[in-house]
């Protein structure tokens, strides 16, 4: 049998050619074969095609000559045609009938739809993976669809179904025309069939007929029907509007669920459960259950599963439903079946899904990974220690995983689109930020420090540094926060290891954007994000403040490494905006990671300002005590490093110091007598800049004296010790000790080393002490204050952390001392 012969197919034309007659009478006996097998589709063809006549000869041809015709592109074997009367009838064209009584056209019709090759051709035409589609005439294939629904319908409730071919053939075809159908002719075979309403009521029959489930055929059946649901339900999510009860048609497929012979279509019918519950239909599922199911599904690799179609993962139904089933139970224990072994077991069949390079690449789509994340997550808020199991042993896919959906390794779940109606506006984002959530719980738990270390030394083997470091220049602004702090957390717990994985990363992150320094017309992409950029962008919106606070102390992590290479690049201006904004948060966090920076080495590769360090100076007087407390240490640090930079012994030694401030940061400048008097002006000119730029500096320095003086009686006691240290380091700022001697600052120190109630602020104090002890000016004063004596009477009832004697030592005397 030809394979186009007797198929509808639309917009077929005749053939403008001459056939020679034979003899009148000839073939007598080929005449009623033709009839049989061509006579009824004749009826079936496109109504569209004209008839144009033939150049010459009287023929007759047959409807399903034309089709195989038409479809081979030939006339192909040699046509037969008989006389008729003296007027004989020239006729050619697809809707051709042979002349014969419409009871016989019925009849031979009838015939030819109940022929099993005819629906196996047809679905072979509507395929949709075939490179050449044919035009189908959907006027003639529904109502044909149709009629082999309401026969089948017929034998199940009859009893007895005669071929379960009759049945599945016609629903292939109907799933094919479903998937290639645009809008209009999909919501003309809805309307014409009934979908999905009509189907439901099938599924049901079916599953209810205990003699048809017996049939081997059955699951095939079933098979093709749920998938119809599937496709119908994804193209059209329209129909769940028109109907006033949806939980009649869940019946069924909780049955598939229920019954052990109905097994292989579990993942099915899950699925098709799933987008009830998206319609809040309670499907009423035990979660028990819903276990045992994902159990059999990962440990059952003998028990051939049906897959749902494309864009669906095995499991992704099941998955779905185990998380409203948790969600239902939400102020309940947590399932007795909820172990790290389930866990386990379940994240080594994702973790072959998401190499795509075995079997099981198909387990989990994008939905179904958020469900089974969003219940893990679930279960992790109820009992924390549940993931250490999770995060500790070696062969746990777990953190492998979470670290794939970090980054970009996984976009490819995104491109088989999101079928259905998905509870989330789903992508990437969201199950990056899901995995962070996950990632974060170790570092909740109080755990053994043997446990941590095993924790930490998988995110590192991981590479989960890396992956957040790149999810952090492409994520959304309002969902940094969280990789943010992951990172800081990190980098706390595990510095070298962490600062290793950035370093290697070799990321412009941290330093100035090329963009920046390109004119506006030669942007061919947006900018690069950068910690500067992106600060910023972070500073301008209220609800983007907290990351903006998680970028500042992950900033203050780095900055805090002593070995660390990465240079540190933030904007002067933006700096600035950080430490008079509004939220004291971010205030407190910039102080903070000021403080970590030594503003004068080529960690920071651009030397800071003094008008930072002067914005810096003002928050000591914040009304925010948190704010005033990092400020105070911030400043502290930074007096140190101007004092160890201009206060040194010799020229020579200060000349070089004085190079890192150049503004240009210039390195290895020529300073000899023989050089040319260009390079001679040139030198002076630089030097009057590093001048002028240390004489800001020392004037800033200075003009801490007086707020420090203020804060060494603050009521916070971390406040008072700052304020000890950062005042011993003002000893060696130029011009600061006349300054500290007008505010009488060693007899402020003194009173503070013998009576404050924390012995914190009472060692810093002792520290500065002693380094005044060892400036002549400053040893004077203290003597006269009668220093010595006063601090052994301190020591007698101070604790043991405050080393008195030194510093006693250090200002008796020698001749008492020597007594």
């Amino acid at each position: 049998m030809n394979f186009h012969q007797g198929l509808p197919l639309e917009g077929e034309g005749s053939f403008g050619r001459d056939y020679k007659r034979k003899p009148p009478g000839s073939d007598s006996v080929k005449k009623n074969k033709d009839e049989r097998e061509n006579g009824a589709m004749a009826a079936a063809m496109s109504p569209r095609v004209h008839n144009p006549k033939p150049s010459r000869g009287d023929v007759s041809v047959t409807s399903g000559q034309l089709d195989m015709m038409a479809t081979n592109g030939s006339l192909g074997p040699k046509i037969q045609a008989r006389s008729t009367s003296k007027h004989r009838s020239k006729e050619i064209g697809p809707r051709l009938v042979q002349r014969c009584s419409k009871k016989s056209q019925a009849t031979l019709r009838l015939q030819d739809v109940n022929n099993k090759e005819y629906w196996e051709n047809l679905a072979q035409l509507s395929d949709p993976s075939r490179q050449k589609r044919e035009i189908l005439d959907y006027s003639v294939i529904i109502p044909q669809i149709k009629s082999k629904i309401q026969a089948f319908k017929a034998q199940l409730k009859g009893g007895v179904v005669k071929e379960v071919q009759q049945i599945q053939q016609p629903m292939r075809v109907l799933h094919n025309l479903l998937v290639i159908a645009e809008v209009e002719k999909l919501n003309h075979v809805g309307l014409e069939l009934g979908l999905p309403r009509v189907l439901f009521g099938l599924i049901q029959d079916t599953v209810d007929s205990s003699d048809f489930i017996k049939h081997q055929q059955s699951i095939p059946v079933l098979q093709e029907m749920i998938t119809v649901v599937l496709i119908y339900w994804e193209k059209n999510c329209a129909w769940v509007e028109q109907e006033q009860s949806l939980e009649e048609f869940t019946k069924s497929f909780k049955t598939i669920l229920s019954q052990p012979s109905l097994s292989r279509l579990v993942p099915l019918a899950a699925c098709v459960l799933s987008l009830f519950t998206q319609h809040n239909v309670d499907v009423e599922v035990d979660v028990e259950h819903l276990i045992s199911l994902l159990k059999t599904l990962v440990l059952d690799p003998c028990e051939p599963h049906i897959s749902p179609p494309s864009g669906w993962g095995l499991c992704d139904g099941l998955l779905s439903l185990f998380l409203d089933a948790l969600n239902e139970h939400e102020n309940g224990p947590l399932p007795s079946g909820l172990n790290p072994a389930f866990f386990l077991n379940l994240w080594k069949k994702i973790g072959a899904s998401l190499e795509g390079a075995t079997s099981d690449s198909d387990f989990c789509s994008a939905n179904g990974l958020y469900s089974f994340l969003s219940a893990l997550l679930f279960t992790f808020c109820k009992d924390a220690y549940l993931c250490i199991p999770l995060f500790c042993d070696v062969g746990s896919e777990c953190v492998y995983a979470l670290g794939r959906l970090l980054g970009t390794d996984c976009l490819h779940l995104f491109a088989k689109g999101n079928p259905g109606r998905p509870r989330v506006d789903l992508n990437h984002n969201t199950l990056s930020t899901l995995s962070c959530h996950l990632l974060c719980f170790p570092f909740a738990l109080d755990l053994p420090p043997h446990t941590m270390s095993t924790v930490l030394q998988l995110y590192d083997s991981c590479g989960i540094v890396t992956s957040l470091l790149q999810l952090i220049e492409t994520l959304l602004l309002q969902l940094l926060e969280l990789p943010l702090s992951l990172l800081s957390r990190l980098l706390l717990c595990d510095p070298h290891r962490s600062i290793d994985h950035l370093t290697k990363a070799a990321s412009c992150f941290f330093s100035p954007s090329w963009d920046d320094q390109l004119p506006a017309s030669s942007h061919q992409s947006p900018p690069t994000r950068t910690a500067s950029s992106l600060l910023l962008e972070l500073l301008h919106l209220e609800i983007l403040w907290e990351a903006a606070v998680e970028l500042l102390t992950l900033l203050s992590c780095i900055a805090r490494c002593p070995s660390c290479p990465l240079q540190l690049y933030v904007e002067t201006s933006v700096l600035q905006h950080a430490l008079t904004h509004s939220y004291e948060q971010i205030r407190a966090a910039t102080c903070r990671f000021l403080g970590n920076l030594d503003p004068f080495r080529p960690l920071t590769q651009c030397a800071l300002q003094p008008d930072i360090f002067k914005a810096m100076i003002n928050c000591l007087n914040d009304s925010c005590v948190p704010v005033r407390q990092v400020a105070c240490r911030a400043v502290g640090n930074w007096l140190g490093c101007i004092a160890a930079g201009l206060h040194m012994d010799t020229p020579s030694e200060k000349g070089i110091y004085r190079e890192s401030w150049c503004i240009e940061n210039q390195q290895n400048k020529q300073r000899y007598s023989d050089i040319e008097a260009a390079s001679d002006l040139e030198t002076i000119r630089e030097q009057r800049i590093e001048e002028e730029v240390e004489r800001r500096w020392t004037h800033e320095a200075r003009r801490t004296v007086a707020m420090l003086v203020s804060l060494i009686c603050d009521p916070d006691a971390l406040i008072r010790c700052h304020c000890c240290a950062a005042l011993g380091n003002l000893l060696n700022v130029d011009g600061a000790v006349s300054l500290l001697l007008e505010e009488n600052v060693p007899g402020l120190l003194l009173r503070t080393a013998c009576t404050d109630s924390h012995s914190a602020v009472r060692k810093a104090a002792i520290g500065s002490l002693y380094l005044y002890s060892q400036q002549d000016a400053m040893r004077q004063v203290l003597m006269s204050l009668d220093a010595s004596k006063k601090l052994d009477q301190a020591s007698h009832h101070a604790p043991p952390q405050c080393d008195y004697q030194r510093l006693i030592g250090q200002l008796t005397p020698p001749e008492e001392s020597a007594a």
